[in-house]
């Protein structure tokens, strides 16, 4: 493991203070040829699988980010502010199949070096991440509650794996 453990623990920490205080933290995904799409995430999981830092997070397909995140296998996890409420809310309802959400938000993409998908300038801690697996979610695998509380469309997650290659706190 060639981060820190203790910086990207801290980290990890912060993103789930803000899951449970302001509801989500952004998700940043950029397909081939398109432009950046954030989308808010209230289920993220961190930690050690396979030796490596790795963050978890759920797409569904009907969602403009889940095109993005399969053509580039990489994302951006972006922790917001207290006073991103509103973007939070935001970007967790409108589509990015319509608008452009930096715009639309006034945030800054900022691109770091070597890598594909940009992160919120605004946003004082990110993870870039690089999907080291990805894997469906499948029906017959749930309880029902589980299926009839989260799933009742058939809309089913895909759950991308990505190995933090940078954070910033």
């Amino acid at each position: 493991m060639s981060l820190n453990q203790d910086f990207w623990k801290k980290a990890l920490t912060e993103s789930y203070a803000a899951i449970e205080k302001l509801t989500g933290v952004f998700l940043v995904t950029q397909g081939k040829e398109r432009k950046p799409n954030i989308m808010t995430i209230g289920w993220m999981q961190g930690g050690i699988i396979w030796g490596r830092p790795i963050i978890s997070v759920l797409v569904r397909p009907s969602r403009f980010s889940y095109i993005h995140i399969e053509e580039n296998p990489f994302f951006t996890v972006c922790v917001p502010t207290e006073n991103m409420k509103k973007e939070i809310n935001w970007c967790g309802s409108a589509s990015g199949a319509t608008v452009d959400k930096f715009k639309s938000t006034a945030f800054t993409p900022i691109y770091n070096e070597n890598f594909s998908v940009p992160v919120i300038k605004e946003c004082p801690i990110y993870f870039e991440c690089r999907i080291v697996q990805k894997t469906k979610v499948i029906e017959t695998n749930f309880i029902p509650e589980i299926i009839h509380e989260y799933y009742s469309s058939g809309d089913f997650h895909s759950v991308y794996y990505g190995e933090i290659v940078r954070v910033k706190i």
